[in-house]
C-alpha cells in the first residue's frame, strides 16, 4: 500500500471514530447558529428522499462512513413517518468526495444515484460506490455552497441531521443513530 493511500486510510478511520463519538440519541440544545443553518437549509442543494411534510435535513459525505451506517438505519423510515429526506452532499472527507457528490448530483436520477453509492460503500476503502464525475462549475458551486451551509454549524461534521421540533427550534443530531434512537429523534418531529 503506499503512503498517500495509508494515510487515506487512517485518515478516514480517525475521522469515523470523532463521528462515532459525537453520535448521541438527545438532540444537542438548541443554538442560534443551527436555527440560522435551518433557515438557510431549503437553499441548499439536496436530494429528496420520501414524499413526507416531516422535513429532515442530513449533511453528507458519499466517502463517509458514518453517512453510510446512518443512510442504511433510515432505510425502514423512509415512506413511513411522514417524512422527507434531504440530502445535502458536501465533499470534506477525501479529495474524490467532490467527484462522488457531482455523480450523484448530476445523475439523471439522483436518488437511484445516492442509493447506489451508499448500498455499494467499499468500507475497506472508505469509499462511496459510485465512480467519480468531473464536476462542473455550477455543481462545484453548489457543493462549496453546501460546505459553507455545513460551517455554519458549531461542530461541522457528517453526518448532521438537523430539523425543527414542535416547538419550531432547531434540532441538531451528529453522527450515525441506531434505529432505536432514530424513532425517538423522530418522535420530536412536528
Amino acid at each position: 500500500m503506499n503512503p498517500i493511500t495509508a494515510l487515506a486510510r487512517a485518515l478516514a478511520v480517525a475521522f469515523a471514530i470523532l463521528l462515532n463519538t459525537a453520535a448521541t440519541a438527545d438532540a444537542a440544545p438548541p443554538s442560534s447558529r443551527a436555527d440560522a443553518v435551518l433557515t438557510d437549509a431549503p437553499k441548499a442543494t439536496w436530494i429528496a428522499e420520501g414524499q413526507g411534510a416531516r422535513v429532515v435535513y442530513i449533511f453528507f459525505d458519499p466517502n463517509c462512513p458514518s453517512c453510510q451506517l446512518l443512510y442504511q438505519n433510515l432505510r425502514s423510515f423512509v415512506g413511513s413517518h411522514d417524512l422527507q429526506l434531504r440530502w445535502i452532499p458536501v465533499a470534506v472527507v477525501n479529495v474524490t468526495s467532490l467527484g462522488k457528490a457531482a455523480a450523484i448530483l448530476e445523475a439523471p436520477d439522483p436518488v437511484a444515484a445516492l442509493r447506489r453509492n451508499e448500498e455499494h460503500y467499499d468500507a475497506q476503502a472508505y469509499a462511496g460506490g459510485i465512480a467519480e464525475d468531473i464536476p462542473s462549475a455550477d455543481t462545484e458551486r453548489k457543493v462549496r455552497a453546501n460546505e459553507r451551509l455545513l460551517n455554519g454549524l458549531d461542530i461541522p461534521v457528517v453526518p448532521s441531521l438537523l430539523f425543527a421540533a414542535k416547538d419550531g427550534r432547531a434540532i441538531l443530531i451528529q453522527g450515525a443513530l441506531s434505529p432505536l434512537a432514530l424513532r425517538k429523534v423522530f418522535a420530536r418531529l412536528p
